[in-house]
């Protein structure tokens, strides 16, 4: 469909242009733990998500015959009866699928400032 470009429907649908999603499947790595109180808080753990090393075009294997896989460790948070039914139903080692946006934050502690990544969950599903 063609928008012409000075048209207020143009104009809107350019401000949805800018996107920031996240869609992980993964591994619960960590212990899942609670925060704020039941009708406002959320959960918080780990996800790892792996994919095999790739050299000349070739999966490598390690000495016992395993694939060598890539992990990344991502910080998901997840909010109200998401969080709950996370927290409810799953453990460490559970596969999960996220779909979440990205947030940075940063703080500081002991005069030093950190910053975080974290994915916060929009949608989760269990694998």
């Amino acid at each position: 469909m063609f928008i012409p470009a000075g048209s207020t429907r143009w104009r809107k649908r350019q401000r949805y242009n800018a996107m920031n999603k996240v869609f992980l499947s993964g591994r619960i790595t960590s212990d899942i733990s609670r925060f704020g109180t039941d009708s406002k808080g959320g959960v918080s753990f780990s996800l790892v998500t792996s994919k095999p090393v790739i050299k000349d075009g070739q999966v490598q294997k390690d000495e016992n015959g395993y694939t060598e896989t890539y992990d990344e460790f991502h910080q998901i948070k997840a909010f109200n009866g998401l969080g709950k039914s996370v927290a409810n139903h799953k453990k460490k080692g559970d596969k999960l699928m996220i779909v979440g946006e990205l947030r940075y934050s940063r703080n500081e502690r002991d005069g030093r400032t950190y910053y975080n990544t974290d994915i916060v969950a929009e949608d989760i599903e269990f694998l």
